[in-house]
């Protein structure tokens, strides 16, 4: 049997048995489901007939209840077990037989719809016997409900007019209605309940359990029809493994064997298989592919030979790529002529010549009078930068193809290395020029704060050293009162102008020092703006606003006094060239950066133009921000205004606690 033929029986009949085990399981399912709603029946069937007799019960409960104690709750719950049962009353959702245990009535939204009792089982399903059982039960259970009532008139002074009606008033009997529901037609009139329920019970039993026992007769047919089914694949599978083994496996692992043979050299093997399908064309294929196997190792031996030829000029290539990884022009020359002429089909006539940049390199046995050439152009990005001359001595046939392309990848190569070279020579140059580029901003960064020690060491001077000196002289001026001279008019003018000068130079020590060195830097940036914004207003006369962040700002003493002189020297920008009516200082701050806007309303600027005259200020801002790692955009429009935003990293403060 052919394997396709073979495949495809197996498939179809992997096919039908999974089919048929499947419609099988689904049988099997669905008569799990019928046994499962036949006990689910019974058990609902049985909940009814006992709520019946739990009915029934309940009733007696309630009616002796209330002819004990006379107790009117008992009297209602009588009658509302009634109305439920016959579906004058809202069954309630959850209904167990002890639900009238309790004392107060189920909440309305606890209530269900109104249904009697002989409705629910006739929904049920119940035979006409069953239910002439049940309905005989009921019947004996209204009777005895008959006698409650009676028992409820006599406990109210009522009785029976003859016609089954309680209007005839007489005295309460409570004597009576006890006789009545614990005498014993009563207790008679309750075994008459219980004879029909049990007839009930014992015929439910008995339908049911007929109709579980078909149920359960039919799934073990089921279950024995699958397993007869599982035995029978189980058999095809093995007789089909027999198969496979003899006519697929064992012709499948001598070709293997056979296909080893020619991978290890033995091209003269052949394989000879005896079955009738597709391995046995697989073989004579097999038998084919090994003869033209044999017929192109004879061709490729032929041409071994001359690979061995192409071979010199392929290490050639490497060994002069090799040589391009390090060295100087002078060296990576060399290697061609050393390799190059190597490689060549008449090394001893061949010559070369290389001219790169006005520099001109040639080999050991150069000769201007060659009889034959070939040059190739050097080209570095994409502009001629030389050219390389590969020539022989003699009159010889000429290169060959394939050395006219090795001269030309060679050529290609030592552009590109000269291409790489120069490049280098840029990266090197590009970082020497960071690093200077770096040590000036470094340098710059100490100068601006040594600067700032020096002033804060001069602010201090002035203000602890010359203001103490103003102030003792004051103090020596403010002692002259008291002197007789005092009296004299013009020692005393004299003491008041001098007095006068002492107080505006201690106010000019304190604006110099300030200015030097403002206190407010000690306090953090947004104290420093403050009092910057305050004084910036008092003397410029501008309206000058002031807008912080929510978020806490806390800075280094580096970056506090660098954005203050930003500020500082933009609003003295302002006063000076921006005729401004209105200026905006902004101070907020991202996830990272902290940034700082000066906003004006003046006549603005040409940026172009300041930034061809190198504006000094704006340089210095620039650089102090860069300094710290940050940045400033100097936006401005004639007659519109002038925009300064300065963007900051931020780096915490690192205090000692």
């Amino acid at each position: 049997m052919r394997i396709g033929l073979f495949t495809n029986f197996c498939l179809i009949f992997i096919v039908l048995v999974l089919s048929l085990l499947i419609l099988l399981s689904s049988q099997v399912l669905g008569t799990l489901d019928d046994i499962t709603a036949a006990e689910r029946q019974k058990h609902r069937s049985l909940q009814l007939a006992n709520e019946l007799f739990q009915s029934s019960e309940d009733l007696t409960k309630m009616a002796r209840s209330y002819v004990t104690t006379g107790d009117p709750a008992y009297e209602r719950f009588f009658f509302e077990i009634l109305d439920i049962r016959n579906g004058k009353r809202p069954r309630p959702r959850d209904y167990p037989t002890t639900y009238w245990n309790v004392t107060d009535p189920p909440a309305p939204t606890a209530l269900g719809k109104a249904i009697s009792l002989i409705d629910l089982m006739r929904r049920e399903g119940f035979s006409e016997r069953e239910l002439d059982l049940l309905q005989q039960a009921q019947k004996n259970s209204d009777n005895l409900v008959n006698l409650e009532k009676q028992a409820f008139a006599a406990i109210k002074g009522l009785y029976d007019d003859g016609h089954g009606n309680f209007t005839v008033s007489r005295a309460p009997d409570r004597d009576f209605a006890i006789s009545l529901l614990f005498g014993e037609r009563y207790k008679a009139e309750k075994a008459r309940i219980m004879a029909p329920i049990s007839q009930f019970m014992r015929e439910l039993d008995n339908r049911t359990q007929t109709t579980l026992s078909d149920l359960q007769s039919k799934f073990q047919q089921q279950i024995l029809l699958i397993l007869a089914v599982l035995c029978t694949a189980l058999f095809v599978v093995a007789v089909a493994t027999v198969y496979m083994r003899r006519n697929i496996l064992h012709p499948l692992d001598y070709l293997s064997r056979q296909a080893s043979s020619i991978a290890q050299g033995s091209y003269s093997t052949r394989c000879d298989i005896s079955t009738h399908n597709e391995i046995a064309e697989l073989g004579a294929g097999f038998n084919t592919m090994a003869e033209a196997i044999e017929h192109e190792i004879i061709k490729l031996k032929q041409v071994e030979e001359s690979l061995r030829e192409r071979l010199k000029e392929i290490n050639c290539f490497y060994a002069i790529r090799r040589g391009m990884e390090s060295g100087s022009l002078e060296e990576v020359c060399r290697t061609i002529f050393a390799n190059l002429i190597a490689a060549m089909q008449f090394p001893h006539i061949t010559t070369i010549r290389i001219e790169i940049d006005g520099k001109q390199f040639v080999s050991g046995q150069y000769d201007k009078e060659h009889a034959r050439g070939l040059c190739k152009q050097i080209m570095v990005y994409g502009q001629p930068y030389g050219w390389m001359e590969v020539s022989y001595s003699e009159e010889q046939p000429f290169l060959l193809p394939e050395e006219q392309n090795l001269i030309d990848v060679i050529g290609d190569d030592l552009g590109k290395w000269l291409e790489r070279k120069q490049a280098e020579a840029r990266i090197l140059v590009e970082r020497e020029l960071r690093v200077r580029d770096a040590a000036i901003r470094e340098f710059a960064a100490h100068v601006e704060r040594m600067r700032e020690e020096d002033r804060k060491y001069i602010a201090r001077e002035i203000h602890d050293e010359l203001g103490q000196l103003l102030a003792a002289l004051h103090l020596e001026l403010s002692l002259l009162k008291g002197v007789e001279n005092s009296k004299n008019e013009k020692v005393e003018v004299i003491r008041r102008n001098m007095s006068e000068l002492v107080d505006k130079a201690t106010q000019s020590v304190r604006g110099v020092a300030e200015h030097l060195r403002p206190a407010s830097l000690g306090l953090g940036i947004i104290s420093a703006l403050k009092k910057l914004t305050d004084e910036f207003r008092k003397h410029s006369g501008l309206s000058c606003s002031l807008h912080l962040t929510q978020a806490p700002v806390d800075l280094d003493e580096d970056q506090t006094v660098a954005i203050f002189r930003i500020v500082q020297e933009s609003l003295t920008n302002v006063a000076r060239h921006a005729e401004a009516s209105r200026v905006e200082i902004t101070l907020s701050r991202n996830a990272d950066d902290l940034i700082v806007e000066v906003r004006d309303n003046g006549k603005g600027f040409d940026s172009a133009d300041a930034a061809r005259k190198k504006s000094f200020g704006l340089l210095g801002m620039r650089e102090r921000a860069a300094v710290l790692g940050g940045g400033i955009d100097i936006t401005s429009i004639p007659r519109q205004g002038t925009v300064v935003s300065l963007h900051m990293p931020i780096k915490q403060n690192e205090r000692i606690s």
